[in-house]
Protein backbone atom coordinates (compact mmCIF):
# COMPACT_ATOMS: atom_id res chain seq x y z
CA UNK A 1 0.00 0.00 0.00
CA UNK A 2 1.19 3.33 -1.20
CA UNK A 3 0.76 6.40 1.45
CA UNK A 4 1.84 8.80 -1.15
CA UNK A 5 -2.02 10.05 -1.58
CA UNK A 6 -4.48 11.67 0.88
CA UNK A 7 -7.19 8.55 0.29
CA UNK A 8 -5.28 5.76 1.00
CA UNK A 9 -3.34 7.37 4.40
CA UNK A 10 -6.95 7.81 5.64
CA UNK A 11 -7.96 4.83 4.93
CA UNK A 12 -5.05 3.03 6.67
CA UNK A 13 -5.57 5.75 9.47
CA UNK A 14 -9.42 3.98 9.60
CA UNK A 15 -7.97 0.89 9.76
CA UNK A 16 -5.35 1.75 12.34
CA UNK A 17 -8.58 3.36 14.58
CA UNK A 18 -10.32 0.18 13.97
CA UNK A 19 -7.56 -2.48 15.14
CA UNK A 20 -6.71 0.08 18.21
CA UNK A 21 -11.18 0.03 19.07
CA UNK A 22 -11.24 -3.69 18.91
CA UNK A 23 -8.23 -4.23 20.95
CA UNK A 24 -9.15 -1.78 23.83
CA UNK A 25 -11.49 -4.15 25.39
CA UNK A 26 -8.96 -6.96 25.42
CA UNK A 27 -6.02 -4.24 27.05
CA UNK A 28 -8.42 -3.47 29.59
CA UNK A 29 -9.55 -7.14 31.05
CA UNK A 30 -5.75 -7.94 30.52
CA UNK A 31 -4.62 -5.10 32.74
CA UNK A 32 -7.15 -5.75 35.23
CA UNK A 33 -6.03 -9.36 35.49
CA UNK A 34 -2.57 -8.29 35.62
CA UNK A 35 -3.21 -6.04 38.47
CA UNK A 36 -5.28 -8.41 40.22
CA UNK A 37 -2.00 -11.15 39.70
CA UNK A 38 0.72 -8.83 40.91
CA UNK A 39 -1.85 -7.84 44.10
CA UNK A 40 -1.61 -11.42 44.82
CA UNK A 41 2.23 -11.96 44.22
CA UNK A 42 2.80 -8.96 46.21
CA UNK A 43 0.43 -10.36 48.93
CA UNK A 44 1.93 -14.24 48.52
CA UNK A 45 5.52 -12.38 48.76
CA UNK A 46 4.72 -10.22 51.68
CA UNK A 47 3.36 -13.70 53.72
CA UNK A 48 6.55 -15.75 52.52
CA UNK A 49 8.45 -12.77 54.05
CA UNK A 50 7.00 -12.55 57.24
CA UNK A 51 6.99 -16.52 57.76
CA UNK A 52 10.98 -17.78 56.83
CA UNK A 53 13.97 -17.41 58.66
CA UNK A 54 17.08 -16.65 58.37
CA UNK A 55 19.21 -13.23 57.31
CA UNK A 56 16.98 -10.70 55.57
CA UNK A 57 18.72 -11.37 52.21
CA UNK A 58 17.43 -15.46 53.15
CA UNK A 59 14.09 -14.12 53.55
CA UNK A 60 14.17 -12.06 50.84
CA UNK A 61 15.09 -14.78 48.83
CA UNK A 62 12.70 -17.31 50.18
CA UNK A 63 9.66 -14.72 49.62
CA UNK A 64 10.73 -14.06 46.04
CA UNK A 65 10.73 -18.24 45.42
CA UNK A 66 6.97 -18.05 47.18
CA UNK A 67 5.92 -15.65 44.67
CA UNK A 68 7.68 -14.88 41.40
CA UNK A 69 5.19 -17.40 39.54
CA UNK A 70 2.73 -16.19 40.48
CA UNK A 71 0.56 -13.95 37.61
CA UNK A 72 4.17 -14.57 35.12
CA UNK A 73 1.33 -15.40 32.14
CA UNK A 74 -0.80 -12.16 33.05
CA UNK A 75 2.13 -9.54 33.18
CA UNK A 76 3.34 -11.17 29.75
CA UNK A 77 -0.03 -11.11 28.39
CA UNK A 78 -0.49 -7.52 29.32
CA UNK A 79 3.01 -6.21 28.35
CA UNK A 80 2.84 -7.74 25.14
CA UNK A 81 -0.53 -6.35 24.10
CA UNK A 82 0.41 -2.70 25.48
CA UNK A 83 3.65 -2.98 23.23
CA UNK A 84 0.88 -3.62 20.23
CA UNK A 85 -1.05 -0.45 21.33
CA UNK A 86 2.10 1.48 21.37
CA UNK A 87 3.03 0.64 18.29
CA UNK A 88 -0.70 0.82 16.60
CA UNK A 89 -0.48 4.65 18.25
CA UNK A 90 2.84 5.34 16.94
CA UNK A 91 1.84 4.04 13.64
CA UNK A 92 -1.25 6.30 13.66
CA UNK A 93 0.98 9.52 14.90
CA UNK A 94 2.85 9.39 11.54
CA UNK A 95 0.11 8.62 9.23
CA UNK A 96 -1.64 11.90 10.82
CA UNK A 97 1.93 14.15 10.35
CA UNK A 98 2.41 12.61 6.75
CA UNK A 99 -1.42 13.36 6.25
CA UNK A 100 -0.97 16.71 7.68
CA UNK A 101 2.46 17.42 5.20
CA UNK A 102 0.50 16.34 2.17
CA UNK A 103 -2.53 18.42 2.72
CA UNK A 104 -0.08 21.64 3.03
CA UNK A 105 1.82 20.96 -0.20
Amino acid sequence: MTLSNPHALQARLETIENDIATRQNELEATAMAWFRAKRDRERAYAQAYIEAQGTVDERKSKAIQASYLIGLEDEARYEALKAVMRVLDTRASIGMALLKAQSRA
